[in-house]
């Protein structure tokens, strides 16, 4: 299934290229924003769990960031095609101390730890967006700024990579230090409210945004690299959950 949406959205992609240079429809967005996270499992079952006696992180993995890439055609007036490629991420971070005991228990020295434990993801896939504008005849308006004024709806779904990973150092105790890190491969899907204005429409139009959506994308039980599923206490399975609100900037250049 994961392969066969990935191998969907890359023979869309290229056709879409190809049909969109022929067409002179050819466009691309690129954009930053803020997305909320819910990981309920990765906060609750490991950074606030129980199981654990001693706690690493104060803070939970809530809210991160998200670069994004769409690469589109426009067909008629009415709705675009295209594909999408974005990274998103969030982190915590703690400096614990650890002390150091010579023979006889006295404490010779104190070493401050840089824990960090990040979750990140990349997404593949197809998107399309219908403009509420041109149905509303926006284009057929006598203000300049309300004829290059566009809303739309946007649906994208696709397939997305995730890793969590553990980067806890002693930077003067490297023999404490660990690293690990666990991923996973799931479907990914989001919908979203655009608002965009062309500021230049001759010889090229360029155009700036705002989007504001909803993203699912919840994993399964993450494994690491031999496989092998990330159960603390082994009584909790972790996944991760990417899913929640998201505002985002763009721009986007096209002819």
């Amino acid at each position: 299934m994961r392969l066969g949406i990935l191998v969907f959205t890359l023979v869309l992609l290229t056709s879409s290229i190809a049909f969109a240079q022929s067409k002179n429809k050819l466009s691309f967005e690129l954009g930053y924003g803020l997305n909320t996270f819910l990981m309920q499992s990765l906060n609750q079952d490991y950074v606030e769990s129980d199981i654990i006696p001693l706690k690493i992180f104060e803070k939970k993995i809530e809210h991160g960031s998200n670069f994004f890439l769409n690469l589109k055609f426009q067909p008629s007036n009415l709705f675009d095609v295209g594909g999408y490629g974005n990274y998103q991420f969030g982190s915590t971070s703690a400096n614990p101390k650890m002390y150091v005991f010579d023979d006889l228990g006295q404490n010779v020295d104190t070493v401050i730890g840089d824990f960090v434990m990040k979750t990140e993801a990349v997404g593949l896939g197809v998107t399309n967006s219908w403009y509420i504008s041109h149905i509303l005849r926006f284009q057929d308006s006598k203000h300049s700024f309300l004829k290059n004024f566009r809303i739309a709806t946007e649906f994208g779904v696709g397939v997305g990579f995730s890793k969590v990973t553990h980067d806890y150092q002693y930077p003067t105790l490297s023999s404490s230090s660990f690293y690990d890190f666990f991923t996973s491969q799931d479907f990914q899907g989001q919908v979203a409210l655009k608002l965009e204005y062309d500021y230049l429409t001759n010889p090229i139009f360029g155009t700036i945004g705002l989007k504001f959506g909803y993203q699912y994308f919840k994993t399964k039980t993450v494994k690491d690299h031999h496989g092998k599923e990330w159960v603390v206490g082994q009584v909790k399975p972790i996944n991760l959950d990417f899913s929640g609100l998201f505002g985002s900037v763009y721009v986007g250049f096209g002819k």
